[in-house]
């Protein structure tokens, strides 16, 4: 998924902003989003939870997901 979501964020960089986060270097992030796969992509709107993408999917699936979250 790699390069999906760097497509995305290139593509979308005036849009969403996308991190990413190592789970060996932060437990105490993955309990406190519950996060039981890898991936999983957390959608935030203004500091808040507003979804949750679980898996790898095509690119044209993954920002549709996206953008139905935040609508």
């Amino acid at each position: 998924m790699v390069p999906t979501v760097d497509a995305v964020a290139s593509k979308h960089r005036d849009t969403l902003i996308i991190g990413r986060l190592d789970i060996d270097k932060n437990p105490q992030t993955v309990s406190e989003y519950d996060l039981r796969a890898i991936p999983t992509y957390i959608i935030f709107r203004d500091g808040e939870v507003v979804g949750k993408i679980v898996g790898a999917m095509p690119q044209a699936t993954f920002v549709q997901r996206i953008f139905d979250a935040l609508e």
